[in-house]
């Protein structure tokens, strides 16, 4: 299974694995599913950080590609394609960051690791949490 983080689950798996059911988690440590980290996570983390939203997520900030390498996931980029595709999704979601992770996700057929209920709004994108 190849599934991509959302930035809560990426936080939570490098934070606080506890807040991760054991499911989730377990799922996470099976070498046999691929991981992946949305860049928009990196970008969603930033902004956060500064904005003084994450005070507890400076080691990832400061430690961004350490974060993702010690839970081997690789990062996404963000394509011209994902970033229309979020923009044009006529869903009634305003976080830009779970627009492009859902149409990330939906591009890619990924499924998306996530325990927030607002992505069943967008049809097409297989969730777990």
């Amino acid at each position: 299974m190849r599934l991509l983080l959302d930035t809560h689950v990426l936080l939570w798996a490098v934070l606080e694995p506890h807040k991760l059911s054991s499911h989730l988690r377990g799922t996470l440590e099976d070498s046999r599913h691929e991981l992946l980290v949305s860049a928009a996570s990196a970008w969603e983390i930033a902004t956060k950080w500064r904005l003084g939203k994450l005070a507890h997520a400076a080691s990832v900030v400061h430690n961004y590609h350490q974060a993702i390498h010690g839970l081997a996931a690789t990062e996404l980029p963000i394509s011209g394609e994902a970033a229309l595709r979020a923009g044009l999704w006529q869903v009634d979601h305003r976080d830009p960051f779970d627009r492009i992770l859902a149409a990330q996700a939906a591009q890619q057929e990924l499924v998306l690791a996530t325990t927030d209920p607002a992505f069943s709004l967008f049809a097409g994108v297989e969730r777990l949490s």
